[in-house]
């Protein structure tokens, strides 16, 4: 009986990993995989000089974590820091998300986010300072399926739900449409981009809810099972009461923090995150 058992399992584990569905297998098999949320409740004061364009950077990971991508984009803020005068704080304690810290920060970007992170009360600081006005930056992992579980943030940070992404062909090169030319992210592309990446699909295109920057466009690739169709934004941006938020689902891996169309890309983006409104 016990050898039956262990041979439906085997076979509806290989059905699985041929249809691309591997998520099981990940799940046992991903050291990036944390299971159990560690909520931080306390952090050392920041410093009482944070720079005169001062930048909050958060990684904190209770999901999945792009170890790799994580560490090439905090190497490419610092770059880019030196190079713009900014000053960037790095840190995965979300203890720091008080109202008090969070208005000492011309920006908040969310680098590769995933799971939940906050406590209540930090949660409501994150909102407080995007609804009173201020700017945030949610990176590729920060809005995965991990990130649902806060319903402000998935529907007024996101503003669609993660599904899956492609699993057999990994990370695929593909064709972006820019949409938006004009956009400091975007204004030094051309209408067409080419670059690899993993390519998340998402339930419905959130183009009623937000501006598209730049879509994907699914016949210069294999979506798999996941195919959003047509209309497939993959970076948007919009207003939540008087703050903005802006998704890039791109950036998954390492090699996306030294092109340099992404990187002006990112350089792009964290302006626009800046600029006084």
């Amino acid at each position: 009986m016990k050898k039956w058992i262990m041979l439906v399992l085997l076979i509806g584990i290989g059905i699985l990993a041929y249809q691309g569905r591997v998520y099981i297998w990940a799940a046992f098999n991903q050291p990036q995989m944390f299971f159990d949320p560690v909520l931080d409740q306390v952090a050392a004061p920041l410093v009482k000089e944070l720079g005169t364009v001062p930048i909050l950077s958060f990684s904190k990971t209770n999901g999945f974590r792009h170890h790799q991508a994580i560490a090439a984009a905090t190497q490419m803020f610092d770059s880019l820091a030196s190079e713009n005068g900014w000053q960037f704080f790095h840190t995965e304690n979300g203890a720091y998300f008080t109202a008090d810290n969070l208005a000492r920060f011309r920006l908040v970007i969310l680098s590769h986010k995933s799971g939940t992170t906050w406590t209540a009360s930090q949660r409501l600081a994150l909102r407080e300072y995007v609804e009173k006005g201020g700017t945030l930056i949610a990176l590729h992992a920060a809005g995965d399926a991990s990130n649902l579980e806060w319903r402000w943030y998935a529907q007024e940070v996101i503003r669609t739900k993660f599904v899956n992404h492609p699993m057999r062909q990994h990370i695929q090169q593909a064709t972006l449409t820019v949409e938006n030319l004009k956009h400091p992210a975007t204004r030094h592309l051309s209408s067409q981009w080419q670059r690899a990446d993993e390519w998340y699909n998402f339930d419905i295109s959130p183009r009623q809810n937000t501006n598209v920057l730049v879509s994907l466009d699914e016949n210069s690739y294999d979506p798999e099972d996941g195919a959003m169709g047509k209309d497939h934004p993959i970076v948007w941006w919009h207003n939540v009461e008087a703050g903005r938020v802006l998704f890039n689902a791109m950036g998954h891996t390492q090699s996306s923090y030294s092109e340099p169309d992404y990187l002006l890309f990112m350089q792009g983006m964290i302006e626009w995150g800046l600029e006084v409104k």
